[in-house]
């Protein structure tokens, strides 16, 4: 089992890089959050009353977790809630989230609006 915030960071970094890809889509911050949230619910199973929490227990256990955004993988990977890890993957978090706030940010708005769309396109 990994730290939460483990599994945040995951779950944010990836979402940071689909909408990177994804043009022009709105509200991303707040996606990119919802992401990070989205990999944690395989573990809401702890603080369901104790009929749920069983049989979301044993779905957190299966394959299928891995939707959220690889959260069986990465428990599995992370058997300890090794701290390290948890910081390491924070970092790539921080690292991707920086890069997206470049690639967005270098091209001023007025300029990109006057320019056509294909010229963005071979970032």
């Amino acid at each position: 089992m990994s730290l939460a915030i483990t599994h945040f960071a995951v779950g944010a970094a990836c979402t940071a890089v689909v909408l990177m890809l994804v043009p022009r889509v709105p509200f991303q911050r707040t996606l990119v959050v919802c992401g990070g949230i989205w990999a944690m619910l395989p573990d809401a199973w702890r603080f369901l009353p104790t009929s749920g929490a069983r049989y979301a227990h044993e779905f957190h256990a299966t394959p299928l977790a891995n939707v959220f955004w690889f959260h069986n993988a990465l428990d599995r990977a992370d058997v300890g809630d090794s701290q390290a890890t948890g910081v390491a993957l924070l970092a790539v978090f921080l690292l991707v989230t920086a890069t997206v706030e470049y690639r967005d940010y270098r091209t001023p708005e007025p300029v990109r609006e006057a320019l056509p769309d294909a010229v963005f396109e071979d970032d």
